[in-house]
């Protein structure tokens, strides 16, 4: 079936006669042979060639997935564990799912050798997939990430109902993958020959209609540009000002896209809470602009707060991270900064959009002076609202 040396293999063949268990035997077996796994552990930097066009297709879909700081993804196809070492990074909950042992096994080395900066929000975790079964309890993923490892898959529908059943309401899974011809090239053949893996096309068409047999209400892609395409200044030019396409840039657009696709599956509506930057926006308002008080003197200020955007504010959250509170930047009369995080003041309760909270906030300044006191929310790890457009509310202290 696998064909002699000059023999075309068909994937669909290789679906057709070629046990699942057999193909995760076979993908173990892969990595078991690596004498060297530089090359695999140094993704996607392992070589000039490929690393413009793996840096490119990564971007998109950790902006399709929409992360946020603390969710908790699954990195399917993990192999050597270099993706979920980045996500470990983005201070994500990781876990590194693959059917090969001594993949998971090089992973924890890269982990060991090679941590992540800083403390990290939890420890990841490596769990063998049998194929069959992802060792995940249901609803209990935030996003899945697919990163070249979906053309591996004998039983797409077996696993995208996995995927389904693990997700959270609102999760999503994003693919960066091989193409609608990837089994045809040079390279795919010789990896389904030597290694006696699945090298399978990706049709987008047919993936979709699977993923909504089985509960995914959403799909999208992101379109890949030609990362080797050049263009003039002229033509760049033309192109902001006018529209105009450069020539020949169609048609490179679609070889792009022939060669790798990156696209999502969402189960429900999107879900967004202040983990992440998204949706997060307010009005504020404070009752007074000026106020005068005694040096040490307590100073109560009270501000009514409505979330006009479509985040959640969290009040509680693992290690405080996108927990909103009010927070203050203090200046003194010659607009200099004196403390950029004066103040933080918390709310009891999730905040959602469309509601309005009342808070008094507390506070002491020592010295005399006249002050400026700049009200804002935001979001701890996160950042300031007024760094994603909300109008933060200025108000003067005479202490004295």
């Amino acid at each position: 079936m696998w064909g002699k040396p000059e023999g075309w293999i068909d994937p669909k063949a290789v679906i057709r006669d070629v046990s699942v268990a057999e193909l995760c035997r076979t993908a173990d077996e892969y990595f078991r042979a690596i004498k060297d796994p530089t090359p695999q552990l140094g993704k996607p930097f392992t070589s000039t060639l490929s690393a413009p066009e793996e840096c490119h297709k990564l971007g998109l879909v950790l902006a399709g997935l929409q992360l946020a700081k603390t969710m908790t993804v699954v990195d399917f196809g993990a192999g050597t564990c270099w993706l979920a070492r980045f996500l470990h990074q983005l201070e994500c909950q990781v876990i590194a799912v693959d059917p090969s042992p001594a993949a998971l096994e090089l992973g924890r080395r890269l982990f060991r050798e090679y941590p992540t900066i800083g403390v990290g929000i939890a420890e990841p975790q490596f769990l063998v997939f049998d194929g069959m079964t992802l060792p995940v309890p249901d609803a209990s993923v935030d996003r899945i990430l697919c990163f070249e490892a979906f053309h591996h898959v004998p039983n797409q529908a077996r696993v995208l109902a996995e995927f389904h059943r693990v997700l959270r309401s609102g999760g999503i899974a994003g693919f960066a993958e091989s193409g609608p011809v990837h089994s045809q090239s040079p390279q795919a053949q010789y990896e389904m020959r030597q290694f006696r893996v699945l090298e399978n096309d990706i049709d987008l068409a047919e993936i979709w209609a699977t993923a909504q047999r089985v509960g995914f209400t959403r799909a999208y892609a992101k379109p890949l540009l030609p990362v080797d395409y050049d263009v003039s200044c002229e033509e760049y030019a033309a192109l902001l000002q006018r529209g105009r396409l450069p020539h020949g840039f169609p048609e490179q657009c679609v070889r792009a896209l022939k060669a790798s696709t990156v696209f999502f599956l969402g189960k429900g509506a999107p879900v967004l809470d202040s983990r992440g930057h998204l949706g997060l926006r307010h009005d504020l308002s404070v009752a007074g602009r000026r106020f005068a008080v005694a040096p040490g003197a307590p100073l109560a200020i009270g501000v009514t707060v409505r979330n006009m955007g479509e985040a959640t504010w969290l009040a509680a959250n693992v290690r405080g991270i996108g927990v909103v509170k009010v927070g203050g930047h203090l200046y003194d009369s010659q607009q200099r900064l004196l403390d950029l995080d004066f103040l933080r003041s918390e709310f009891d309760r999730d905040i959602r959009p469309g509601q309005t909270v009342r808070q008094t906030i507390g506070l002491r300044l020592p010295e005399p002076g006249q002050f400026e006191l700049v009200l804002d929310l935001v979001s701890e790890g996160i950042c300031w609202f007024e760094n994603v457009g909300s109008h933060p509310q200025r108000v003067r202290i005479d202490v004295g």
